[in-house]
């Protein structure tokens, strides 16, 4: 299985799970990030939100990915919090949706979280167990 499948699937979906940590306790929401080609995740956030701090905290995190057929993919990597303006212009420009949260990259309030992949694995429907996806095969979409 190929990074493009994954990246398919992520843009099916639109919409990704993230789990963080907070102490002992597991901490999941929506986000709407894009996965790059060499398998890193770009998501936009608030500065303030508890997300940004259990990161700072602990940066491996997990995002579930699941689309209409109800296949899906685990992420598994380490979060950074980033002001790098070339990765959100990247993100901006690529995700829709952050028109109604920011007013452009330079917005101080639009924090960018990168997420470098440790692990993909991907379950299609019918399949017993994942299928672990090689992190840096994918070709442009």
């Amino acid at each position: 299985m190929s990074l493009d499948v994954v990246k398919q699937m992520v843009l099916d979906a639109g919409m990704g799970y993230l789990a963080t940590c907070d102490a002992d306790q597991p901490r999941v929401r929506a986000m709407m990030p894009i996965l790059k080609d060499d398998g890193t995740l770009l998501a936009a956030t608030f500065p303030h939100t508890r997300k940004v701090g259990q990161i700072a905290k602990n940066p491996k995190i997990e995002i579930c990915f699941v689309d209409r057929k109800l296949s899906h993919c685990r992420i598994e990597g380490k979060a950074v919090i980033s002001q790098d303006m070339a990765l959100k212009e990247e993100l901006w420009n690529k995700q829709m949706m952050l028109r109604q949260f920011f007013s452009g990259p330079e917005d101080t309030n639009f924090i960018l979280i990168l997420i470098k992949s440790t692990k993909i694995s991907m379950m299609n429907v019918g399949d017993r167990d994942y299928a672990e996806v090689k992190i840096g095969q994918g070709s442009r979409l």
